[in-house]
């Protein structure tokens, strides 16, 4: 394989339908602004013909960038490095070493499927976008090139020469059995979803900011005083008048009814999105390497060594907790996320308390040791809220000093009490638990999750002291990994020194690499 690759090469020319796209997916995401103007100017009727003109230039103008993009595009794989060449005006060389690769994962969009070719994507560490991508490969070889970049991130096996034999030269049957475990966990499944857990973790993981952002304008856009008008809207407003607007209760009833049926409504889209992305999902280890396929409108096959894993994180949110369901999430060097358009890492969802002790069972592979998740934690000390607890007040307070209490300093005292409601709930929630050489941290607000830390990936470890903290033996300590600082504020000042010194002393002997 190592002679078939040892030329510079090209792609082939259906990847000019994957950069077309591209182009066309960027400028459309980086034009959501654009909506509003769009939907208003439809409203009113496109008459101009330079609309046409314009239309047809930026198609060409695509297609154009797209075609140079190709015939300009490069790549050549070295024994330690992958060579890309790409740019007309701006040429750019970019080499790879194979060593700092994070992941490496295969993608068949929907127009790729009929022709049997797939995109493979590179990402190193510290950058934010993917690293290389060579589009419009054949299975074959595509496999070729995952198998010979993701091969350097595994350790060399250990010689058979090291077998510790009995007296009459044969190996015992202890280590045998050990040794035959091993080997069967070096390919193994470790998780699968279905379409049922799939919803389910659209259900609860629903994201709506993004549907705000492009919703809002076009509400705006609506004439309401016409939409009530309608007969449908009359009738409404009518039966309300005479059954609901009696009773208070009733009013909490139809409230709640109508807010849980919104959630439910616009969870659609996240559950329709999660069965699209991720179904049949698939978790696998391959030696020392996982592996991730899914998707049913664009196959993915994503590559991640567990050695590059630095914290693992477990979420449940509001509803997720109401289910008795958690998203693990693989953290690793900030800026190489799996989940890059959706600036997420590589996770696994819909998971109970007795399946994530299982998937930590069975990656033995990790830094971290812990195989279950705790059940309670040490608070932070009451300080960190009463520091806080009293600045969201101030504004309505000073403001009801100068014009009395009306209908605005109201609204300015509710908004105010409700952060001072929120920031009481997160200092609920924020602690810390010490579990051998692995530190676990917990934070959320009505949502909650944990950190798993192994102390062996701390690159470095602070701790600060304000006047108030040295006064009452307090204090906040930072530790710093490749993939973010993760904190833990106002606590005791031994509790911060016992982490930080059992993290220095771990890593100090320790000579594996922090990434």
């Amino acid at each position: 394989m190592q002679t078939r690759f040892s030329q510079w090469a090209g792609l082939s020319a259906w990847s000019i339908i994957s950069y077309t796209l591209n182009t066309i997916r960027l400028v459309i995401s980086n034009g959501y602004a654009m909506i509003p103007v769009v939907y208003t100017g439809w409203q009113q009727g496109f008459s101009s013909p330079w609309v046409i003109v314009a239309a047809v230039g930026v198609v060409l103008a695509v297609l154009c960038y797209a075609i140079i993009q190709w015939a300009m595009f490069r790549y050549r794989l070295f024994d330690d490095k992958l060579g890309v060449r790409q740019g007309l005006i701006f040429k750019k060389t970019h080499e790879i070493p194979l060593s700092k690769i994070q992941n490496v994962r295969l993608e068949q969009p929907i127009y790729f499927r009929p022709l049997g070719l797939y995109s493979l994507v590179v990402e190193t560490a510290g950058s934010k976008d993917d690293e290389a991508v060579l589009a419009a490969v054949n299975y074959r070889k595509a496999i070729q090139l995952k198998q010979h970049l993701v091969n350097p991130l595994l350790p060399t096996p250990i010689s058979s020469d090291a077998d510790p034999e009995s007296e009459d030269g044969t190996l015992e049957k202890g280590v045998t059995f050990e040794r035959e475990r091993k080997a069967k966990k070096r390919s193994e499944s470790l998780v699968r979803k279905d379409f049922k857990q799939l919803l389910l973790f659209g259900l609860y993981q629903n994201n709506l900011f993004w549907f705000a952002i492009i919703a809002g304008p076009i509400i705006g856009q609506l004439d309401w005083s016409q939409l009530a008008d309608t007969p449908m809207v009359r009738s409404s407003l009518q039966w309300y008048e005479q059954v609901i607007s009696v009773s208070v209760l009733y009013q909490i009833v139809l409230g709640s009814l109508l807010l849980i049926g919104f959630y439910l409504l616009l969870s659609l889209i996240s559950m329709t999105a999660s069965v699209l992305k991720y179904y049949p999902y698939h978790l696998s280890r391959d030696n020392n390497t996982l592996h991730r396929s899914g998707g049913i409108i664009a196959k993915q096959n994503d590559a991640l060594a567990l050695q590059r894993i630095q914290v693992i994180r477990f979420s449940q949110p509001v509803i997720g907790r109401l289910l008795n369901l958690w998203t693990v999430y693989f953290k690793q060097v900030q800026g190489t996320e799996v989940e890059q358009k959706a600036k997420r890492h590589m996770l696994v969802p819909s998971m109970t308390r007795k399946t994530v002790a299982e998937l930590l069972t069975d990656m033995d592979g990790i830094e971290a040791k812990t195989t279950a998740l705790p059940t309670q934690f040490n608070p932070i000390h009451f300080g960190w809220y009463w520091r806080r607890a009293l600045a969201p007040l101030i504004v309505p307070l000073v403001n009801t000093i100068g014009m009395g209490l009306n209908p605005i300093t109201e609204l300015m005292w509710l908004i105010g009490l409700c952060f001072t409601l929120g920031l009481y709930l997160r200092y609920r929630q924020w602690g810390y638990y010490l579990e051998g050489s692995d530190c676990w941290i917990h934070t959320g607000m009505l949502g909650h999750s944990w950190h798993l830390v192994a102390l062996r990936k701390v690159q470095h470890v602070a701790i600060t002291q304000t006047k108030g903290q040295r006064r009452k033996g307090l204090a906040t300590l930072e530790l710093g990994l490749a993939s973010g600082t993760q904190t833990i504020p106002y606590m005791p000042l031994k509790d911060a020194r016992e982490i930080a010194e059992r993290a220095l002393s771990i890593t100090a002997r320790s000579p594996k690499n922090w990434i």
